[in-house]
């Protein structure tokens, strides 16, 4: 018992080296950009299997799943970044017509809420692809379905995204924690989703630090 302090404070420090080191390769898979998705469902699916069921290695889980998961994420982030890069542009040309008192000003508010619903499919995509096996048009539909029937936990999400990044311009260690920090976060609302919804078996050792395992697709459409 007099131990177990200890063993916490070593727990927890092991806990944020994994972060880190979750962070630096999701920072190394994300470089080319185009490889941003592939990189984002490695991240989430090695937080599940090493953060949370504490098996394997950060490492060989992470390039196992970035190989999986390349040909499929990739394309799915790319359909992303389109409608991410639309609406942007589309965001920046209503501020300058709000500069310029354009009429064209009306449609600001209602771009920078495309944006963020865009933003909250986005994760639920990345989740999604990365616990399940579906064809791309399925995990686009299920992500949107999952999203806006759980609009409470999507904000919660957007909300500490957006104060996370906020806090790197003034906590430069902060980047360092961010990605595998944010896939623990996640990792933990949408494994809640999921069990809700009962895509993901409950298992009988869960109580001793087993979690649950995703049902394949003929089992998430029943």
């Amino acid at each position: 018992m007099k131990n177990l302090p200890d063993n916490r404070i070593f727990l927890i420090l092991g806990t944020v080296l994994d972060i880190v080191w979750l962070s630096i390769l999701w920072y190394l898979g994300s470089i080319l950009i185009v490889t941003a998705g592939a990189a984002s469902c490695a991240l989430y699916y090695t937080v599940h299997v090493r953060i949370f069921r504490g098996e394997g290695y950060i490492f060989s889980t992470c390039r196992k799943a970035f190989k999986e998961n390349f040909k499929k994420a990739t394309i799915l982030w790319m359909i992303c970044l389109v409608i991410d890069v639309f609406l942007l542009i589309d965001l920046r040309l209503s501020e300058m017509a709000i500069e310029q008192g354009s009429a064209l000003a009306m449609f600001y508010y209602p771009v920078f809420v495309c944006l963020i619903l865009a933003v909250m499919w986005q994760l639920s995509i990345v989740a999604y692809q990365a616990r399940f096996e579906d064809t791309i048009g399925a995990v686009l539909l299920k992500s949107a379905v999952t999203a806006a029937g759980n609009m409470g936990w999507m904000i919660f999400l957007v909300l500490i995204l957006a104060g996370a990044v906020y806090l790197c311009r003034y906590l430069i260690f902060m980047v360092l924690l961010l990605p595998g920090g944010y896939a623990c976060l996640m990792h933990h609302v949408f494994e809640h989703i999921y069990r809700k919804k009962g895509w993901i078996k409950e298992s009988e050792e869960e109580n001793n630090g087993q979690y649950a395992e995703g049902l394949n697709n003929e089992e998430i459409e029943a």
